[in-house]
Protein backbone atom coordinates (compact mmCIF):
# COMPACT_ATOMS: atom_id res chain seq x y z
CA UNK A 1 0.00 0.00 0.00
CA UNK A 2 2.51 2.19 0.95
CA UNK A 3 4.54 1.76 -2.34
CA UNK A 4 1.74 2.10 -4.48
CA UNK A 5 0.82 5.73 -2.77
CA UNK A 6 4.04 6.91 -2.94
CA UNK A 7 4.54 5.80 -6.97
CA UNK A 8 1.10 8.24 -7.65
CA UNK A 9 2.90 10.78 -5.96
CA UNK A 10 5.31 10.91 -8.38
CA UNK A 11 3.61 10.27 -11.38
CA UNK A 12 0.26 12.35 -10.78
CA UNK A 13 2.57 15.64 -11.01
CA UNK A 14 4.38 14.47 -14.26
CA UNK A 15 0.60 13.00 -15.55
CA UNK A 16 -1.21 15.88 -14.21
CA UNK A 17 -0.69 19.18 -12.03
CA UNK A 18 -4.53 19.97 -11.27
CA UNK A 19 -6.59 16.39 -12.53
CA UNK A 20 -8.56 15.84 -15.76
CA UNK A 21 -5.90 16.61 -17.97
CA UNK A 22 -6.83 15.36 -21.07
CA UNK A 23 -3.64 13.16 -22.43
CA UNK A 24 -6.19 11.47 -24.95
CA UNK A 25 -7.66 8.64 -25.35
CA UNK A 26 -8.30 5.87 -27.86
CA UNK A 27 -5.46 3.58 -29.40
CA UNK A 28 -5.75 5.51 -32.71
CA UNK A 29 -4.65 8.62 -31.12
CA UNK A 30 -2.64 7.59 -29.09
CA UNK A 31 -0.60 6.03 -31.55
CA UNK A 32 -0.47 9.45 -32.93
CA UNK A 33 1.13 10.68 -29.85
CA UNK A 34 -2.71 12.81 -29.64
CA UNK A 35 -1.80 14.73 -32.54
CA UNK A 36 -5.78 14.72 -33.59
CA UNK A 37 -7.57 18.25 -33.54
CA UNK A 38 -7.66 18.79 -37.03
CA UNK A 39 -8.82 14.52 -38.01
CA UNK A 40 -12.69 14.79 -38.24
CA UNK A 41 -15.18 11.76 -38.12
CA UNK A 42 -13.62 9.47 -36.07
CA UNK A 43 -15.54 8.74 -32.42
CA UNK A 44 -12.83 10.43 -30.01
CA UNK A 45 -13.14 13.99 -31.35
CA UNK A 46 -15.54 14.87 -28.90
CA UNK A 47 -12.35 14.16 -26.99
CA UNK A 48 -9.53 15.92 -28.99
CA UNK A 49 -11.80 18.71 -31.06
CA UNK A 50 -15.92 18.20 -31.55
CA UNK A 51 -16.11 20.09 -34.39
CA UNK A 52 -14.90 16.91 -36.24
CA UNK A 53 -18.38 15.52 -35.49
CA UNK A 54 -19.41 17.28 -38.03
CA UNK A 55 -17.71 15.08 -40.70
CA UNK A 56 -19.76 11.47 -38.89
CA UNK A 57 -21.45 10.28 -41.52
CA UNK A 58 -22.93 6.95 -39.56
CA UNK A 59 -22.85 5.60 -36.02
CA UNK A 60 -19.65 4.46 -34.87
CA UNK A 61 -18.52 3.16 -31.57
CA UNK A 62 -14.68 2.56 -29.91
CA UNK A 63 -13.15 1.25 -26.66
CA UNK A 64 -9.43 1.21 -25.61
CA UNK A 65 -7.90 -0.43 -22.35
CA UNK A 66 -4.93 0.72 -20.73
CA UNK A 67 -3.72 -2.53 -18.27
CA UNK A 68 -0.96 -0.38 -16.81
CA UNK A 69 -0.13 2.84 -17.74
CA UNK A 70 3.76 3.40 -17.28
CA UNK A 71 3.63 0.09 -15.47
CA UNK A 72 1.40 0.92 -12.90
CA UNK A 73 -2.05 -0.79 -12.27
CA UNK A 74 -3.06 1.56 -10.34
CA UNK A 75 -3.04 4.14 -13.47
CA UNK A 76 -5.55 1.57 -15.13
CA UNK A 77 -7.59 3.40 -17.77
CA UNK A 78 -10.69 1.99 -19.80
CA UNK A 79 -12.47 4.54 -21.87
CA UNK A 80 -15.32 4.12 -24.83
CA UNK A 81 -16.44 6.79 -27.28
CA UNK A 82 -19.39 6.94 -29.83
CA UNK A 83 -20.54 9.42 -32.36
CA UNK A 84 -23.62 9.18 -34.61
CA UNK A 85 -24.91 11.42 -37.44
CA UNK A 86 -28.61 12.56 -36.71
CA UNK A 87 -31.44 14.51 -38.51
CA UNK A 88 -29.93 17.92 -37.01
CA UNK A 89 -26.82 17.84 -35.74
CA UNK A 90 -24.20 15.53 -34.91
CA UNK A 91 -23.68 13.66 -31.29
CA UNK A 92 -20.48 12.15 -29.71
CA UNK A 93 -20.25 11.06 -26.11
CA UNK A 94 -17.01 9.59 -24.60
CA UNK A 95 -16.64 7.75 -21.09
CA UNK A 96 -13.50 7.80 -19.46
CA UNK A 97 -12.49 5.82 -16.05
CA UNK A 98 -8.65 6.67 -15.11
CA UNK A 99 -6.81 5.09 -11.64
CA UNK A 100 -8.09 3.04 -8.69
CA UNK A 101 -9.71 3.30 -5.26
CA UNK A 102 -6.36 5.12 -3.80
CA UNK A 103 -6.99 7.71 -7.14
CA UNK A 104 -9.72 7.39 -9.79
CA UNK A 105 -10.95 10.46 -12.19
CA UNK A 106 -14.00 9.26 -13.97
CA UNK A 107 -15.28 11.87 -16.83
CA UNK A 108 -17.84 12.25 -18.90
CA UNK A 109 -18.29 14.32 -22.14
CA UNK A 110 -21.11 14.87 -24.63
CA UNK A 111 -20.50 17.13 -27.85
CA UNK A 112 -21.98 18.32 -30.55
CA UNK A 113 -20.69 19.50 -34.04
CA UNK A 114 -22.18 20.77 -37.09
CA UNK A 115 -21.36 22.63 -40.58
CA UNK A 116 -22.03 26.12 -40.26
CA UNK A 117 -20.54 26.40 -44.21
CA UNK A 118 -18.70 24.76 -47.09
CA UNK A 119 -16.10 23.16 -45.55
CA UNK A 120 -16.30 25.03 -42.22
CA UNK A 121 -17.34 23.39 -38.77
CA UNK A 122 -18.15 24.41 -34.95
CA UNK A 123 -18.66 21.96 -31.56
CA UNK A 124 -18.73 22.10 -28.07
CA UNK A 125 -18.14 19.63 -25.59
CA UNK A 126 -19.36 19.69 -21.73
CA UNK A 127 -17.55 17.58 -19.93
CA UNK A 128 -18.70 16.30 -16.36
CA UNK A 129 -15.53 15.09 -14.04
CA UNK A 130 -15.41 13.22 -10.61
CA UNK A 131 -12.48 12.74 -8.98
CA UNK A 132 -12.14 10.76 -5.72
CA UNK A 133 -8.62 10.13 -3.32
CA UNK A 134 -8.76 7.46 -0.53
CA UNK A 135 -9.27 9.60 2.71
CA UNK A 136 -9.37 12.89 1.25
CA UNK A 137 -12.55 12.47 0.12
CA UNK A 138 -14.14 13.90 -3.36
CA UNK A 139 -14.68 16.59 -6.09
CA UNK A 140 -16.84 17.42 -9.08
CA UNK A 141 -16.63 19.93 -11.72
CA UNK A 142 -17.74 20.61 -15.31
CA UNK A 143 -15.88 22.07 -18.40
CA UNK A 144 -16.61 23.27 -21.28
CA UNK A 145 -14.42 22.89 -24.64
CA UNK A 146 -14.70 24.50 -28.19
CA UNK A 147 -13.84 23.58 -31.16
CA UNK A 148 -13.96 24.84 -34.76
CA UNK A 149 -12.55 23.37 -38.22
CA UNK A 150 -11.57 24.17 -41.41
CA UNK A 151 -11.29 22.18 -44.67
CA UNK A 152 -9.30 24.44 -46.72
CA UNK A 153 -9.05 21.36 -49.64
CA UNK A 154 -9.93 17.98 -50.09
CA UNK A 155 -6.61 16.68 -48.60
CA UNK A 156 -5.74 19.49 -46.34
CA UNK A 157 -7.81 20.58 -42.88
CA UNK A 158 -7.05 22.82 -40.26
CA UNK A 159 -8.69 22.80 -36.80
CA UNK A 160 -8.63 24.63 -33.46
CA UNK A 161 -9.75 23.71 -29.86
CA UNK A 162 -9.81 25.66 -26.73
CA UNK A 163 -10.27 22.94 -23.59
CA UNK A 164 -11.94 24.45 -20.62
CA UNK A 165 -12.69 28.20 -21.72
CA UNK A 166 -14.25 29.03 -18.09
CA UNK A 167 -11.43 28.75 -16.54
CA UNK A 168 -13.28 25.91 -14.11
CA UNK A 169 -11.62 24.61 -10.73
CA UNK A 170 -11.81 21.57 -8.58
CA UNK A 171 -12.28 20.91 -4.73
CA UNK A 172 -12.42 23.52 -1.81
CA UNK A 173 -9.00 24.29 -2.78
CA UNK A 174 -9.88 25.73 -5.67
CA UNK A 175 -7.36 24.31 -7.61
CA UNK A 176 -6.99 25.12 -11.26
CA UNK A 177 -8.06 22.96 -14.04
CA UNK A 178 -5.75 22.48 -17.47
CA UNK A 179 -7.12 25.66 -20.01
CA UNK A 180 -5.13 24.25 -23.35
CA UNK A 181 -5.45 25.47 -26.70
CA UNK A 182 -4.36 23.43 -29.55
CA UNK A 183 -3.91 24.48 -33.55
CA UNK A 184 -3.98 21.53 -35.41
CA UNK A 185 -3.13 20.46 -39.47
CA UNK A 186 -4.32 17.44 -41.05
CA UNK A 187 -2.69 16.68 -44.26
CA UNK A 188 -3.73 13.58 -46.61
CA UNK A 189 -1.33 13.26 -49.54
CA UNK A 190 -2.14 10.12 -50.82
CA UNK A 191 -5.20 7.86 -50.58
CA UNK A 192 -2.97 5.90 -48.27
CA UNK A 193 -1.04 7.88 -46.33
CA UNK A 194 -2.20 10.97 -43.64
CA UNK A 195 -0.15 13.27 -41.55
CA UNK A 196 -1.25 14.93 -38.75
CA UNK A 197 0.52 18.17 -36.55
CA UNK A 198 -0.53 19.81 -33.51
CA UNK A 199 0.51 23.25 -31.96
CA UNK A 200 -0.39 22.70 -28.51
CA UNK A 201 -0.37 25.37 -25.30
CA UNK A 202 -1.30 25.11 -21.78
CA UNK A 203 -1.65 28.62 -20.40
CA UNK A 204 0.68 27.06 -17.19
CA UNK A 205 3.51 25.48 -19.63
CA UNK A 206 5.31 26.23 -22.78
CA UNK A 207 4.16 25.29 -25.95
CA UNK A 208 4.07 21.70 -27.25
CA UNK A 209 4.32 20.00 -30.68
CA UNK A 210 2.55 16.95 -31.75
CA UNK A 211 3.27 14.89 -34.85
CA UNK A 212 1.92 11.57 -36.35
CA UNK A 213 1.89 10.24 -39.12
CA UNK A 214 -0.43 7.14 -40.44
CA UNK A 215 0.18 4.42 -43.96
CA UNK A 216 -1.74 2.01 -45.33
CA UNK A 217 0.39 -0.88 -46.42
CA UNK A 218 -2.67 -3.08 -47.02
CA UNK A 219 -6.44 -2.09 -47.09
CA UNK A 220 -6.93 -3.92 -44.24
CA UNK A 221 -3.87 -2.65 -42.36
CA UNK A 222 -2.26 0.55 -40.73
CA UNK A 223 0.66 1.27 -39.32
CA UNK A 224 0.91 4.10 -37.16
CA UNK A 225 3.60 6.56 -35.64
CA UNK A 226 3.75 9.31 -33.38
CA UNK A 227 6.23 11.89 -31.24
CA UNK A 228 5.77 15.04 -29.18
CA UNK A 229 7.89 17.43 -26.97
CA UNK A 230 7.73 19.15 -23.46
CA UNK A 231 7.83 16.13 -22.35
CA UNK A 232 10.07 14.09 -25.49
CA UNK A 233 7.54 11.13 -26.17
CA UNK A 234 7.38 8.72 -28.99
CA UNK A 235 4.38 6.49 -29.80
CA UNK A 236 3.55 3.49 -32.69
CA UNK A 237 1.21 1.31 -33.23
CA UNK A 238 -1.53 -0.20 -35.92
CA UNK A 239 -5.01 -0.66 -36.76
CA UNK A 240 -6.45 -3.82 -38.53
CA UNK A 241 -9.68 -3.80 -39.82
CA UNK A 242 -12.02 -6.35 -41.19
CA UNK A 243 -16.06 -5.89 -42.23
CA UNK A 244 -16.42 -2.98 -39.99
CA UNK A 245 -14.08 -3.76 -37.32
CA UNK A 246 -10.89 -2.48 -36.38
CA UNK A 247 -8.38 -4.19 -33.75
CA UNK A 248 -5.96 -2.08 -32.73
CA UNK A 249 -2.98 -1.48 -30.31
CA UNK A 250 -0.65 1.49 -29.32
CA UNK A 251 2.68 1.69 -27.56
CA UNK A 252 3.57 5.07 -25.97
CA UNK A 253 7.11 6.35 -24.27
CA UNK A 254 7.85 8.75 -21.77
CA UNK A 255 11.27 10.05 -20.65
CA UNK A 256 10.53 9.67 -17.02
CA UNK A 257 7.84 6.50 -16.76
CA UNK A 258 8.46 4.28 -19.43
CA UNK A 259 6.18 2.39 -21.87
CA UNK A 260 2.45 2.32 -21.54
CA UNK A 261 0.47 -0.45 -23.72
CA UNK A 262 -3.62 0.69 -25.12
CA UNK A 263 -5.42 -1.83 -26.95
CA UNK A 264 -8.34 -0.79 -28.87
CA UNK A 265 -11.67 -2.01 -30.41
CA UNK A 266 -13.75 -0.15 -32.49
CA UNK A 267 -16.92 -1.16 -35.22
CA UNK A 268 -18.60 1.40 -37.17
CA UNK A 269 -22.28 0.54 -38.45
CA UNK A 270 -23.06 0.19 -42.39
CA UNK A 271 -24.78 3.49 -43.26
Amino acid sequence: MRTSVLLLLIAAPLISTAGFEKNGRGARPLALANAFVAVAGDPWVTWNNPAGLASVTSFKSSMCYAPEPFGMKELRTVSAAIALQTPFINLGVVVDDFGSRLYRETTAAVGVGGAVSAGAALGIAVNIGAVSIERYGAATTITFDLGARLEVVESLSLGYTWKNISGATVGSSQAGLPQIQTLGVWYIPHALAQLTVDLEKDIRFPFVVRAGFELNILEQLALRFGCSNNPGTFAAGFGATLSGWECAYALNTHPQLGLTHVIGVSFEFPR
